[in-house]
Protein backbone atom coordinates (compact mmCIF):
# COMPACT_ATOMS: atom_id res chain seq x y z
CA UNK A 1 0.00 0.00 0.00
CA UNK A 2 1.30 3.64 -0.73
CA UNK A 3 1.04 5.81 2.13
CA UNK A 4 1.71 9.26 0.19
CA UNK A 5 -2.16 9.32 -1.09
CA UNK A 6 -3.60 8.28 2.26
CA UNK A 7 -5.16 11.92 2.49
CA UNK A 8 -6.19 14.27 -0.45
CA UNK A 9 -8.00 17.77 0.47
CA UNK A 10 -11.21 19.12 -0.62
CA UNK A 11 -8.92 21.52 -2.61
CA UNK A 12 -7.19 19.00 -4.66
CA UNK A 13 -10.48 17.20 -5.74
CA UNK A 14 -12.02 20.57 -6.92
CA UNK A 15 -9.00 21.44 -8.36
CA UNK A 16 -9.06 18.09 -10.43
CA UNK A 17 -12.95 18.49 -11.52
CA UNK A 18 -11.72 22.53 -12.90
CA UNK A 19 -8.67 21.13 -14.57
CA UNK A 20 -10.75 18.55 -16.49
CA UNK A 21 -14.17 20.72 -16.76
CA UNK A 22 -12.83 24.28 -17.68
CA UNK A 23 -15.63 27.02 -16.58
CA UNK A 24 -17.43 24.76 -14.48
CA UNK A 25 -18.47 26.02 -10.72
CA UNK A 26 -16.92 23.41 -8.39
CA UNK A 27 -18.11 23.16 -4.14
CA UNK A 28 -16.17 20.50 -2.43
CA UNK A 29 -16.87 19.36 1.04
CA UNK A 30 -16.16 16.30 3.48
CA UNK A 31 -18.47 14.75 5.83
CA UNK A 32 -18.14 11.08 7.96
CA UNK A 33 -14.05 12.13 8.09
CA UNK A 34 -11.54 12.52 5.43
CA UNK A 35 -12.00 10.67 2.67
CA UNK A 36 -15.73 11.20 2.04
CA UNK A 37 -16.80 13.86 -0.26
CA UNK A 38 -19.63 15.67 -1.32
CA UNK A 39 -19.69 17.63 -4.19
CA UNK A 40 -22.28 20.02 -6.34
CA UNK A 41 -20.49 20.70 -10.11
CA UNK A 42 -22.36 23.35 -12.66
CA UNK A 43 -20.27 22.84 -15.94
CA UNK A 44 -21.81 24.17 -19.58
CA UNK A 45 -19.94 20.84 -20.90
CA UNK A 46 -23.02 18.81 -19.57
CA UNK A 47 -25.72 20.55 -21.74
CA UNK A 48 -27.25 17.51 -23.41
CA UNK A 49 -25.61 15.20 -21.45
CA UNK A 50 -27.64 12.66 -19.35
CA UNK A 51 -27.00 12.60 -15.22
CA UNK A 52 -25.19 9.49 -15.46
CA UNK A 53 -22.86 10.77 -18.37
CA UNK A 54 -22.36 13.80 -15.99
CA UNK A 55 -21.11 11.67 -13.14
CA UNK A 56 -19.12 9.80 -15.43
CA UNK A 57 -17.11 13.18 -16.39
CA UNK A 58 -16.92 14.25 -12.86
CA UNK A 59 -15.26 10.55 -12.07
CA UNK A 60 -12.87 10.35 -15.01
CA UNK A 61 -11.26 14.12 -13.44
CA UNK A 62 -10.78 11.72 -10.53
CA UNK A 63 -8.84 9.02 -12.02
CA UNK A 64 -6.69 7.45 -9.38
CA UNK A 65 -8.64 9.02 -6.48
CA UNK A 66 -11.96 7.73 -6.06
CA UNK A 67 -11.56 4.06 -4.33
CA UNK A 68 -8.48 5.21 -3.04
CA UNK A 69 -7.78 8.16 -0.79
CA UNK A 70 -11.18 9.07 -1.56
CA UNK A 71 -13.44 6.40 -0.42
CA UNK A 72 -17.03 7.67 -1.36
CA UNK A 73 -18.18 10.85 -3.54
CA UNK A 74 -21.57 11.99 -2.79
CA UNK A 75 -22.42 13.94 -6.59
CA UNK A 76 -24.77 16.57 -7.66
CA UNK A 77 -24.32 17.51 -10.86
CA UNK A 78 -26.28 20.34 -13.49
CA UNK A 79 -25.88 22.45 -16.47
CA UNK A 80 -25.79 26.13 -15.28
CA UNK A 81 -29.29 27.92 -15.92
CA UNK A 82 -29.00 30.81 -18.76
CA UNK A 83 -29.18 34.40 -17.17
CA UNK A 84 -29.15 33.72 -13.54
CA UNK A 85 -25.87 32.98 -11.34
CA UNK A 86 -25.95 30.00 -9.28
CA UNK A 87 -25.00 29.39 -5.76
Amino acid sequence: MEGDMDFVSPDEVKSRIEQALPGARVQVGTFSGHDHFEAVVIAPQFEGKSRVQQHQMVYQALDGLLGGAMHALALKTRVPESGSHEE
